[in-house]
């Protein structure tokens, strides 16, 4: 649903959720097909779980896409699950870490989206 909110609203915020997206779902993929692995499946059942995390996606993007009406509730709902995984999920872990090594990952993070907005904008 991010995907296509983002493209209804500019090219450049559409393709910016689109590579966060990439980005977060390739190792999603590894995941669900590892959980699947060592829960016992066969590797075509660890397949089958990457696929449907990706038609899952791909059916979130033209669902808002046919439905553009849903853009106002689209969008934001999307940013409301990002802010709250960060916020319940990332957030406690970044301080449980020693060091500043995973904190400054999350800032550069940041950074990198500011130093995106400033180019591409």
């Amino acid at each position: 649903m991010a995907i296509a909110s983002g493209f209804l609203v500019s090219n450049w915020l559409g393709w910016l959720i689109f590579m966060a997206v990439i980005l977060h779902k390739v190792p999603e993929g590894f995941t669900a097909s590892s959980i699947m692995l060592a829960a016992g499946h066969t590797k075509a059942a660890a397949w089958g779980a990457s696929a449907v995390l990706g038609i899952a996606t791909v059916i979130g993007v033209l669902t808002v896409t046919v439905f553009t009406r849903s853009l106002s509730a689209g969008l934001p709902l999307s940013a409301g699950v990002t802010l709250y995984v960060a916020a319940s999920d990332l957030i406690p872990e970044v301080n449980r870490e020693r060091g500043v090594g995973v904190a400054l990952a999350v800032f550069a993070g940041v950074g990198m989206f500011l130093v995106l907005q400033h180019f591409f904008h």
